[in-house]
């Protein structure tokens, strides 16, 4: 029998619901006396269950019992031909500035021949579209409403080929900004995370598209193409239109970057899985490095979330500090099992956020066990390192190899052992054994493995762009210097002491320049996992102390795990394209309270 304080938690979350329904602005919620000057929401009774001691700011979840349900396998896109497209072929074009203009793709063009040219015209087409749904997140619930690519949470892989430059039609099929009721926004903008992208297509949170049920002039139908030129970084400078294989990137991820409402869109299912392959990293384990492929190549994509009494997601929007779950997914299922084969597994770890850090590792319910990490971010490591726990931040990925043919144990659990309590950050408190996520279950006999052993052969992957780090930090003293201070500012979230303002840039780059950066955090209350778009970056010392080889910080980088009073000093590049870009905190709630700045190259 629920309490009186269960009740005013429920009262409480219902009537914070009805504010978000009402679609009031911060500024309205002030001058009804909702919010602080802070912009936190004010203690008062019936609101906010803060008003009393002990009360819980939101009530928990539905019950759901563990191990009820396989986790999901990600569906794998396939392309389609150009001339099949809803509504035709791509006109070379695309759109901008919350669909009020249209610009051309920086690196391909469209003939009235039906040509496709320029650096990197496409060779293969696609399209998704992006609805509202009912999604069963445990199957004892009802249905819950996300909004995701093509329906689902997350929405499907993209297996991607260098040297195989895409074109994604994104399709907005979400209901009118007039009828949709409770949080989110029914426009977006689609980040590919860790890509080297034209920036008209790399999902700038200004280039937001409408729905096709509010059609304006310029986009009457709802959809945005976006060109994916899958090239490695650096081919300007060697004249060849390949790269430096040596920038490769791997596990990538796309997620709506709307400004204001990245966080909210993320948390309502918009998130999704992109791969890509080369000639060493190639999907298949008898070629290139030979790591586990097909059906043992398994991405994974972390949530956390708050359900309310009817299993709808409960985003509050008055937590400015980041919003964390009661209910741990895995590719959309709370608390799943998967049936493993006893042979090599690579798993691609993603941490969609938008504030849960997580420290994982295998547990066989007495013992953890070893595993190989061979990623950082989105880059295989020169070589696979023997683990037995990683840290992932917001928006950071991690590539582990496990070996249920050297497990003894029938089923292992992959467990968060990293202790968080509110959205500021972990404290660093590592629990035992942790919280269990998903359930392995060792099945079948031994099945062919063709993926190499690192127990028996070392492991040796991507080679660094600088792999002379004395070399590296010589040329980091004569690169330009800027340092970005990531802090509050009158309780808000800012960088530099001023909000994100989508019109001014911090700084005007030149192409092919090379600069230092130092990001600092000089609170002690908060963490921010800093993310930069466009090009890796590559960690040169953090406090001071420069970066060991043995160091997670050694590999390159595009999100950078910023503590509590911390700095940390970065090498950056700005090669090949130009256009606007920007770098945030992607703990997407301080994002969209303004943690975010837009730099750009000339």
């Amino acid at each position: 029998m629920p309490d009186w304080k269960d009740k005013l938690a429920l009262v409480a979350q219902r009537n914070r619901q009805e504010i978000v329904n009402a679609k009031l602005s911060r500024r309205e919620m002030m001058r009804l006396g909702l919010l602080t000057s802070t912009g936190a929401l004010v203690a008062k009774s019936g609101l906010s269950s803060r008003a009393f001691a002990q009360v819980p700011l939101t009530p928990p979840s539905p019950i759901s019992t563990p191990w009820m349900q396989p986790m999901p396998v990600l569906p794998i896109k396939a392309p389609l031909s150009p001339s099949a497209l809803t509504h035709g072929h791509p006109d070379g074009t695309t759109l901008i500035d919350g669909a009020g203009r249209r610009i051309n793709h920086q690196l391909c063009a469209y003939d009235s021949t039906g040509t496709y040219s320029g650096k990197f015209p496409p060779k293969k087409f696609y399209e998704t579209f992006v609805r509202e749904a009912d999604w069963k997140f445990h199957p004892s619930w009802g249905p819950s409403k996300i909004w995701g690519f093509d329906g689902m949470y997350p929405g499907p892989r993209y297996n991607a080929y260098y040297g195989e430059p895409i074109m994604v039609r994104f399709h907005n099929r979400l209901p009118s900004r007039a009828k949709h009721v409770g949080f989110g926004l029914p426009e977006f903008s689609v980040h590919l995370h860790n890509a080297h992208t034209p920036s008209e297509s790399d999902g700038n949170p200004v280039d937001f598209i409408n729905s096709v049920n509010d059609p304006n002039e310029v986009n009457p139908l709802g959809f945005k193409d976006q060109h994916y030129p899958n090239v490695y970084a650096g081919y300007t400078k060697l004249n060849d239109l390949r790269g430096d294989p040596s920038e490769a990137l791997s596990s990538l991820w796309y997620h709506d970057h709307t400004i204001d409402f990245t966080a909210q869109n993320v948390y309502k299912g918009m998130v999704g899985v992109y791969t890509l392959f080369d000639d060493k990293d190639t999907g298949d384990e008898t070629t290139g490095y030979r790591l586990p492929s097909g059906e043992f190549d398994v991405p994974i994509m972390f949530g956390d979330f708050v359900f309310d009494r009817n299993y709808q997601p409960v985003f509050d929007l008055f937590n400015s500090d980041g919003i964390l779950g009661d209910k741990f997914c895995a590719n959309g299922a709370i608390q799943p099992y998967f049936n493993v084969k006893p042979r090599r597994y690579r798993f691609r770890l993603y941490n969609h956020g938008p504030a849960r850090w997580y420290d994982f590792a295998l547990y066989d319910g007495q013992k953890f066990l070893p595993f190989w990490q061979i990623s950082s971010d989105g880059n295989l490591l020169p070589q696979a390192l023997m683990k037995s726990k990683v840290d992932v931040a917001v928006a950071e990925r991690v590539d582990i190899i496990v070996d249920f043919g050297k497990i003894q144990s029938s089923r292992v659990y992959l467990v968060n052992r990293l202790e968080q309590l509110d959205g500021r950050g972990p404290r660093g408190n590592i629990l035992t054994p942790g919280t269990p996520i998903i359930q392995f279950n060792k099945v079948g006999p031994p099945v062919r493995d063709n993926s190499i052993d690192p127990m028996v052969t070392p492991l040796r992957m991507r080679t660094l762009p600088d792999p002379d780090f004395a070399a590296l930090l010589a040329r980091a003293e004569r690169a330009k210097k800027r340092t970005f201070r990531f802090d509050r500012t009158n309780g808000a979230w800012a960088v530099n002491g001023k909000l994100f303002d989508p019109k001014e840039a911090i700084a005007r780059i030149d192409q092919e320049a090379e600069e230092v950066w130092t990001i600092e955090n000089q609170d002690d209350g908060w963490s921010h996992p800093v993310h930069m778009h466009f090009e890796e970056h590559r960690i040169l010392s953090r406090n001071g102390k420069r970066t060991s080889v043995t160091s997670s910080d050694y590999g390159r980088k595009d999100t950078i795990p910023l503590y509590r009073r911390e700095a940390v000093e970065v090498f950056m590049r700005f090669r090949d394209m130009k256009g606007r870009y920007v770098m945030h905190c992607h703990n997407v709630i301080h994002e969209d309270s303004g943690m975010m700045v837009r730099w750009d190259i000339v």
